[in-house]
């Protein structure tokens, strides 16, 4: 990873981080949802990489790390029943820092990824400047995706994650409902504990509890790569919902975090207070304009801020034919 970044925020004061450790920087976010509340919630802090490294080639969807590793082959696999990680390969340097890309298998020292809709593997270097202790090629690291059981294990019974679909188009989508029994997290009667947040996946948790409130506590390494996140719409001339978070665990000002390039007039932000008591609390809407973000008619640009642990609901507006437009950004602390 880049030492540099990792120099710079150990000397920075951020808030409800722990002790930097001799990699990436350690630390937790706490969120409390109320008794009876939702809470949309975001993990900007990772599960910890298993391996960093760098690229020595790249052949179809198979990219081979410099060195030897010393991994067993399909370790980074998921197996059902017996190993319940998914894994990803993230790119931490060059033109696609912040590429996160889901792994299928993996031998002694390459990995099989599963390319994203709308993404290649075209401008990632094998062969750049070193980056000190590397040798060669782009940084990238390898950890597992959070999942309902690693995320939040234990809840109290009743306790519910409410996801949107991925593949489904259109907005004000029917969430996908997982309960908690106080051991597993259930969908209908299938357990779902080995299910993954992807990348920058925001979701609802909803207290159903009318005597105790809920803390939510995500301890993980600091984010030490660039934010990138593919912002599309799934049918034509419809309007498409995610629900995401922006992965600092600082607040972050929404003007400086996404570009007008990334942005068309009409899109939206729609957020609810967590700090307010209720389920299916009314949201708030940003709109873009073209130049500023609006919440109504007041200019909001360099007022609003998104929130370490908060996730939001992006409104993609409408194209006469499905697209998408990728959304990068350096969080400030890394600058």
């Amino acid at each position: 990873m880049k030492k540099l970044r990792s120099a710079l925020v150990c000397l920075l004061a951020l808030p409800s981080l722990g002790q930097a450790v001799e990699t990436d920087p350690v630390g937790f976010i706490s969120v409390t949802v109320p008794t009876a509340s939702d809470v949309a919630l975001g993990a900007p802090l990772a599960r910890p990489n298993e391996f960093q490294g760098v690229i020595e080639s790249i052949s179809g969807s198979t990219i081979t790390v410099a060195g030897t590793p010393g991994w067993t082959a399909s370790q980074f696999q998921y197996v059902s029943g017996s190993q319940p990680k998914t894994y990803y390969l993230r790119v931490d340097s060059g033109a696609k820092e912040g590429l996160v890309l889901p792994i299928s298998t993996n031998g002694t020292s390459s990995v099989t990824i599963t390319l994203p809709s709308g993404e290649d593997l075209s401008g990632i270097s094998t062969n750049q400047v070193p980056v000190a202790p590397y040798a060669t090629g782009e940084v990238v690291s390898i950890a597992p995706y959070w999942t309902l059981g690693s995320l939040l294990p234990g809840a109290v019974a009743g306790t519910q994650i409410l996801a949107l679909p991925a593949d489904t188009a259109g907005v004000n989508l029917a969430p996908i409902t997982y309960t908690s029994n106080g051991t597993n997290w259930l969908r209908g009667v299938t357990n779902s504990n080995d299910v993954c947040l992807v990348e920058y996946q925001g979701i609802i948790v909803r207290n159903n509890s009318t005597t105790q409130s809920l803390t939510v506590t995500v301890t993980g390494a600091v984010p030490m790569a660039g934010y990138r996140l593919r912002l599309k719409t799934l049918a034509a001339n419809t309007r498409q919902d995610y629900r995401f978070f922006y992965n600092s665990p600082i607040p972050e000002v929404i003007g400086n975090v996404i570009s007008s390039s990334s942005l068309s007039p009409g899109d939206q932000f729609l957020f609810t207070d967590n700090n307010a008591v209720g389920k299916n609390k009314p949201s708030t809407t940003l709109t873009w304009n073209g130049s500023n973000w609006l919440q109504g008619a007041t200019v909001v640009t360099s007022t609003f801020t998104l929130q370490p642990g908060w996730s939001y609901l992006f409104r993609k507006i409408q194209n006469a034919s499905p697209g998408s437009v990728v959304w990068s950004d350096l969080p400030s602390y890394l600058q």
